[in-house]
């Protein structure tokens, strides 16, 4: 039977680690952390541990072979594995074929692109296909069209060297393995790359012979498990979130219309969620409070609805209410810290602005490198469930936001670069910067510039 993460937690700390440790869920945030967690706890209980780790979608059989042989230093050992697929059957193809692409598309990095490497030498191994093949071949064994997509993979897979998987014979490798126990003093922790059978002889035999942790999230669950991570990230950070905060968060994420349509089978996002707190945490500070106010005020420029916060209303293109908006800002930070002058009162303004026409460039080139069309418009659920993550992504790789924005404001800017075109962008780009070498240097007094600059976009 799965055992809790805390009881493995608390057994690690006990000098008494499991040989063999498996990691999994319906919930891959939090399969993440508890994998972190465990690897961490392990770390710090055993100063001077030897740390192997493997890229996702290492050949199995190499792993197990490690695991097996004694290390030539001595000393204990621990072999980190962050994706096996052995547990995968073949009922699931298609959907980890599916999941191998979006990650694909989402990649920025070459550590990612491995990752998604790794389900799809998984797939290839579960149809028997193997690299050597021609593309066609393998497009047509998998029955998906040859896209420049998959070409792609394809090509990124032959060059790291790996070899496709051997689909459901590395289940019965790896139970070989953990029947006959590896070197002494090694650990081998693993993470399996979704849900956890639960009906499998080989995590069974894990869970005798080491220990499973299974993080799942379901409708009925949902908001304990939300709770109960809100409530981590505040204690981190020394801040409360008030029980009437975390309500008002359900609310504006839509988490409770969700939960309430007896209908639907849909999970809540728990990564957005617990974002958003981290964000409202952040914006709280240490030994302060996160209210329901709070919620309000914040969580509603992200949310949609009733927005006039400066930035929104630019993107949006209403700039007469930018305006007014920028002269409401100042004012109240004029009677919030009355020895600031002027042109620093309205020149911090300047930032929320340049921010805007920054992430909507980068929308530009986003589109342009996918070869998406940005004069169409895309409905939001077609665009949320197609576009937004890699579009978050890839904002948050060009470090243009600190974490991956909500699907509304992001659909938001989305529409709001479509009618503006990247030219004019960057000609507003340098507007904003010529503001700000002028309000150092002298010149037109800020005020007049800034609110010259937001109405002169009026007529575009």
């Amino acid at each position: 039977m799965p055992k809790p993460l805390q009881k493995v937690l608390d057994a690690i700390a006990k000098k008494a680690t499991p040989p063999v440790i498996l990691v999994g869920g319906s919930s891959e945030f939090l399969s993440e952390r508890a994998f972190h967690e465990i690897r961490d706890a392990i770390i710090a209980a055993n100063p001077g541990i030897n740390v192997e780790a493997f890229e996702p979608g290492f050949e199995l059989a190499a792993v197990i072979d490690s695991f097996r042989t004694m290390s030539l230093f001595g000393g204990p050992r621990l072999m980190v594995l962050p994706e096996v697929n052995a547990f995968v059957s073949a009922k699931e193809l298609t959907s980890l074929f599916d999941k191998s692409v979006s990650e694909w598309k989402s990649a920025k990095t070459d550590r990612k692109r491995a990752t998604a490497s790794a389900k799809l030498l998984h797939v290839l191994g579960l149809v028997g296909c193997d690299l050597d093949m021609k593309d066609n071949a393998i497009a047509n064994a998998l029955g998906v069209p040859l896209d420049d997509t998959l070409t792609a993979m394809l090509t990124f897979s032959r060059a790291t060297g790996k070899k496709a998987g051997r689909g459901e014979d590395d289940a019965a490798l790896l139970t070989e393995a953990v029947a006959r126990g590896g070197a002494a003093g090694t650990i081998l922790l693993m993470r399996s790359g979704g849900e956890m059978p639960r009906e499998s002889a080989t995590v069974d035999l894990i869970d005798r012979n080491g220990a499973v942790v299974v993080a799942d999230v379901s409708r009925e669950n949902f908001n304990a498990v939300l709770a109960e991570a809100v409530a981590e990230v505040a204690a981190e950070a020394d801040v409360k979130f008030e029980p009437a905060a975390l309500n008002r968060l359900r609310q504006k994420l839509g988490i409770e219309r969700t939960l309430a349509d007896k209908f639907a089978k849909d999970v809540p996002d728990l990564r957005i969620a617990v974002s958003e707190a981290e964000r409202l945490v952040t914006l709280a500070g240490a030994g302060e409070r996160v209210t329901a106010q709070m919620v309000d005020r914040e969580v509603e420029s992200v949310e949609g609805g009733a927005r006039y916060e400066l930035g929104s209303l630019f993107t949006e293109g209403k700039y007469v209410e930018a305006v007014s908006k920028l002269r409401d800002l100042v004012a109240q930070a004029r009677r919030d810290d009355p020895k600031a002058s002027i042109e620093i009162q309205y020149g911090r303004f300047l930032f929320p602005l340049a921010d805007e026409i920054r992430q909507m460039i980068a929308i530009h080139s986003y589109a342009r490198g996918r070869k998406i069309d940005l004069r169409s418009s895309i409905q939001y659920n077609r665009f949320k469930d197609t576009v937004a993550d890699s579009l978050g992504d890839y904002l948050k790789g060009l470090g243009l936001v600190r974490q991956r924005p909500h699907p509304f404001p992001l659909h938001k800017k989305w529409e709001a670069a479509r009618t503006q075109g990247e030219a004019d962008l960057f000609r507003a780009l340098a507007a904003v910067a010529d503001i700000e070498v002028k309000r150092k240097s002298g010149g037109l007094p800020v005020d007049l510039s800034m609110e010259t600059f937001l109405l002169s976009r009026v007529r575009r």
